[in-house]
């Protein structure tokens, strides 16, 4: 069999070389996708999230009622049994949620023992999804969020027991101070700062009302404000008070959004449009400012532990970089490994938080190593928050050498997973989930593209496409998360074809570009009431990779769509990772072919 089956590999690629034009700058041969196509293969994973799955809410007797379900063994085996019949050929078990608390007999990690207040029986899904799927035919991977240790929800998990192990967020603290000196904290979206503060609105913002027009400016006064009614906006009055701040910080106004009528309200130029929707907010602004007086901004940016950090609602990240948490990650990985006959080891969430995640000490000194000297002014050397709420942040001398930095250091983290993988079960196939958008990916610091890409950025930095970590892996999963299926409906609705999961699943080839397989994602809600466009969906994904995901199961067990899976999709079909050497195939048609852009890459 596995000589047939390479002795196909030599005939497709020989025929492939003959037709296949050069590379252009945006471009790359498809060799994946036209081997694995022309061999019949075709990846159908079905994504199991750890938690969305634990229970089901049933109606019994005219009443809703919670039950088990994937951590029982009928659950697992309907489960299997749906999948079978759906022509599933891979389940990617969540065995470690976010949380960092497992669903399997663990001898590393602490069990889950409740989620959401519902206590969990002792079950290992791990090991019954394998023995149902086996059973069935399907493949089981397990699959492990591997940099999340914590829920900062319920402030459980192993980054709450070893504080030491969290990822450490450049935070910034930013106010609006009074002439009489007081202080009222504000926010800029998507700077990491408590959200629930009065808001800094983006000069293009417009708040809107159907009151009639009314504003407290210089020639009114505050109490004109308290005189004012709202009988018939459909917002009321007190739900949103806008403070307008021209370009020399003087308060031009204030007014309520209930009493804007028909006439937009908009930032000055250069000025400030900031919003209060806390009762406490607008009391302070009432009570502290006038029109006409002259304000000024500050700002503080605290280093502190991510669970104390507001811009990262859900996971406790820990510190890729931190050695005791190396060591606890790859003893759970060959825990996984050695114990249970899983057919692939599946990382989610490799990755850091956020730009502003870690700046602890050890990656400082890590860093300094890195390039070699110290960093004089930590961590303005990489950039600074400006002191304008609303602008961008402020690149340092070493912004660019931070972001390879970055790169570098999960990638190394990587390497390491899959090493110890493969120490123990020596070809297991493994795999990784991310996100599609790979030129704005960068801030997580992940370089999930091969050095192969044509694919050029601005941001770049020099020797960036060499911290790309796609050819480490079996199979790269990108989440193609858009509602609309296919380029050409885009087009057709004035819209980008790059925010399609067939033009996401295309620009996620050129990035691999043929380093591993590609197995573009959808995410189910995206086409609620619409089976229909979820089967189209998969389709695109797989016209520009050897296959798909769906995320997840929870889903489609809601909307009942298991029948549209099987009516699309009738019969068996093959997982690419299951061929014989079908990466060593690959890779070597590519290396067949002069590098993209005419450039050396590393190997």
């Amino acid at each position: 069999m596995r000589f047939r089956i390479q002795r196909c590999y030599c005939v497709l690629i020989g025929s492939f070389l003959l037709c296949v034009k050069p590379a252009s700058a945006q471009e790359i041969p498809d060799i994946a996708r036209r081997i694995v196509g022309a061999i019949g293969a075709q990846e159908r994973m079905l994504w199991v999230d750890g938690t969305a799955n634990i229970t089901r809410t049933l109606m019994v007797n005219g009443h809703p009622e919670v039950v088990d379900y994937s951590t029982t063994q009928a659950g697992v085996e309907a489960i299997v049994a749906h999948c079978k019949a759906a022509h599933i050929n891979t389940l990617v078990v969540d065995v470690k949620p976010l949380a960092g608390l497992t669903l399997y007999d663990s001898r590393v990690a602490p069990r889950m023992q409740v989620w959401q207040g519902h206590p969990l029986p002792n079950f290992d899904i791990l090991a019954a999804f394998v023995q149902a799927g086996h059973k069935a035919g399907l493949q089981v991977d397990a699959d492990i969020n591997i940099l999340s240790e914590g829920h900062k929800y319920y402030q459980v998990g192993p980054a709450y027991a070893h504080p030491d192990w969290q990822s450490v967020t450049y935070t910034v603290d930013r106010g609006l101070i009074a002439p009489d000196g007081s202080r009222l904290p504000i926010y800029v979206e998507g700077e990491p700062s408590a959200s629930n503060r009065a808001k800094v609105l983006p000069q293009d913002t417009m708040v809107l009302s159907q009151e009639a027009e009314a504003m407290v400016g210089l020639e009114t006064t505050g109490s004109d404000l308290n005189r004012s009614s709202n009988a018939s906006s459909n917002t009321a009055v007190g739900q949103q008070l806008n403070l307008v701040i021209d370009k020399d910080d003087r308060v031009t106004g204030f007014v309520d959004s209930a009493l804007l009528g028909d006439n937009p309200l908009s930032a000055p130029d250069e000025g400030y449009l900031i919003s209060a929707t806390r009762a406490s907010d607008q009391q302070w602004i009432g009570m502290h400012l006038t029109p006409g007086a002259i304000v000024r901004f500050d700002l503080q940016t605290p280093l502190v532990p991510i669970a104390q950090a507001a811009n990262e609602k859900v996971a406790c990240f820990v510190n890729p970089l931190n050695p005791d948490v190396r060591r606890y990650e790859l003893a759970m990985v060959r825990d996984i490994a050695s114990r249970y006959d899983i057919d692939g080891f599946v990382l989610d969430r490799c990755r850091y938080a956020d730009f502003y995640n870690d700046f602890s000490d050890i990656t400082r000194r890590a860093f300094e190593q890195y390039i070699g000297h110290p960093v004089a002014h930590w961590p303005e050397d990489i950039y600074r928050f400006s002191p304008h709420p609303g602008d961008p942040i402020i690149p340092g001398p070493l912004y660019s050498q931070w972001i390879r930095f970055r790169a570098q250091t999960i990638r190394d983290f990587a390497a390491d997973v899959v090493r110890t993988v493969h120490a123990v079960k020596p070809g297991l196939p493994v795999g990784t989930y991310v996100g599609s958008w790979y030129p704005a990916y960068y801030p997580v610091g992940v370089n999930w593209g091969s050095p192969w890409t044509p694919l050029h950025y601005s941001w770049f930095p020099d020797g960036y496409p060499d911290t790309g970590y796609a050819e480490l892996f079996t199979w790269v999963s990108t989440g193609c998360y858009y509602p609309i299926a296919t380029e050409e409906e885009a087009i057709r609705q004035g819209k980008s074809r790059d925010l399609t999961v067939e033009g996401a699943a295309r620009i996620s080839r050129l990035a691999l570009a043929n380093g591993t397989l590609l197995y573009p994602g959808i995410y189910v809600p995206d086409y609620e009431g619409h089976p229909e466009e979820m089967i189209r969906a998969l389709q695109a994904a797989a016209r520009q990779g050897e296959g798909w995901m769906i995320f997840d199961l929870s889903y489609i067990d809601q909307f009942n769509w298991w029948p549209y899976l099987e009516e699309a999709y009738p019969a068996d079909a093959l997982p690419p990772e299951r061929l014989p050497d079908i990466l060593t195939a690959i890779r070597s048609a590519r290396g067949a072919l002069p590098p993209p852009n005419g450039g050396e890459v590393r190997q």
